[in-house]
């Protein structure tokens, strides 16, 4: 088996290919006999995505031939490859995004390719054999732009010792779903253990690091069943009830019952309830799965409020190919055989990213299989801006200045819709 090789740093010889190229989004000539391709993802994927698994299996059926893999560091980095694809050239063959909607900002200039164009959706992966919505949280405008891999949805992951310690669960020992946010934040200060003025363990991690933006729109998803303007495109969070909401956060931040740990380590949630150590967290709900190891049948599945009648933010991360790669014969070859294989049922069972062939979610046996799908069915994708990684990471900034007192709510709302205002919205 050929080498695999990973690259912690961005460099990826983007300098040496300044000004080298062609025009933007020129057509490439495909090399049919090509016998290497460059994988870029970032660190969590190789890992939680069995990258290396899929990267074996694929060399050993295919002797002879190699594929790299190279990390990248976060959605912000994708920009360099923006300058480089422009000019014509790509060190990279398949690039793995962290949620499909931050792809787009390479649709308007051509940059990735259209698998609508290719022969990719024929044999097993035929259109019919995808899941549910995961085709369309990838396309726009009939343009299917990425792939999916690992289907999700945010909401609730909670800890049922916690909840049974404290009195909170029903009289069939369930935990109920609450209706409110009220009631939820009611559920979190119960759970909040203090000793005098300092917090031991708060009620509940909210992830407000880099995901800021996934939660938000989650959370006014399910509260509101939009997260835009009546003009069904622009996004806001200044409505009554996000309004409502995010008093709640900066009331239980403030008393320490919801915890700010994300601020600077975004997985800290993740990993306190792996942990067994945090009673819940509101993010990706994939944490149910994850944590089965270590907290066993106490880690559930909790409905945050309207998502079950709303859903939530659902997403996939998404497997782009760009336009300048001379490999996208072999490169549509590994995603077919490799990263559309029975590894996702893998994937699944030890981080709770569900299979995007039906083939492959059938084989997952578990209740929160169910409730995680029930509540993909009926969420929404994110945004899909061109400018969304900027938001992102700009609307990040601005709600952790407002749940720290540095800024009030009507500062926080204000600033972000300017923020939307100048951002570009299309994503051609």
């Amino acid at each position: 088996m050929a080498a695999i090789a990973c690259t912690v740093t961005l460099a990826l010889t983007l300098a040496a290919c300044a000004g080298q190229g062609g025009a933007a989004g020129a057509k490439v000539t495909q090399n049919e006999k090509s016998t290497s391709i460059n994988v870029a993802a970032q660190a969590w994927m190789v890992e939680k995505f069995h990258m290396n698994d899929m990267v074996k299996e694929f060399e050993d059926a295919n002797p002879g031939t190699t594929v790299k893999i190279v990390q990248y560091p976060d959605n912000q980095s994708l920009a360099n490859f923006s300058l480089q694809w422009s000019q014509g050239k790509s060190d990279q063959d398949i690039v793995v995004v962290d949620g499909s909607s931050t792809a787009v900002q390479f649709l308007a200039k051509n940059l990735i390719i259209d698998f609508n164009t290719t022969n990719f959706f024929s044999g097993p992966t035929a259109k019919d054999k995808f899941v549910g919505e995961s085709l369309k949280f990838n396309s726009l405008d009939g343009a299917q732009f990425s792939i999916p891999i690992g289907l999700e949805t945010y909401n609730i992951s909670a800890n049922k010792k916690y909840f049974e310690k404290a009195g909170l669960t029903d009289a069939s020992g369930n935990i109920p779903n609450p209706a409110t946010w009220d009631d939820l934040y009611a559920m979190a200060k119960k759970l909040t253990v203090k000793e005098g003025n300092s917090v031991k363990m708060p009620g509940m991690t909210i992830q407000w690091g880099p995901n800021a933006l996934s939660t938000m729109i989650s959370v006014e998803q399910a509260v509101r069943g939009s997260f835009y303007k009546e003009d069904g495109k622009t996004l806001t969070f200044d409505t009554p009830e996000m309004r409502q909401v995010l008093q709640i956060w900066k009331k239980g931040v403030d008393e320490g019952v919801f915890s700010i740990d994300t601020f600077s380590n975004k997985d800290a949630g993740r990993s306190n309830f792996n942990a067994g150590n945090v009673p819940m967290v509101l993010e990706t709900a994939a944490h149910v799965a994850e944590a089965i190891p270590t907290i066993g049948k106490n880690s559930q599945l909790v409905a945050m409020p309207g998502s079950l009648k709303n859903g939530s933010y659902g997403f996939t991360a998404g497997i782009i190919v760009p336009t300048a790669s001379k490999n996208q014969a072999l490169a549509l070859k590994f995603i077919k055989e490799a990263m559309m294989s029975d590894v996702q049922v893998t994937i699944a069972k030890q981080w709770g990213k569900l299979p995007v062939l039906s083939s492959e979610f059938d084989k997952i046996d578990a209740p929160w299989r169910d409730q995680m799908y029930n509540l993909v069915k009926i969420s929404k994708p994110a945004p899909m801006y061109r400018d969304l990684p900027e938001m992102q990471e700009k609307g990040k900034q601005m709600l952790q200045q407002y749940l720290t007192g540095k800024i009030d709510l009507d500062k926080f709302l204000s600033g972000f819709e300017a923020l939307v205002g100048q951002s570009n919205l299309n994503a051609k």
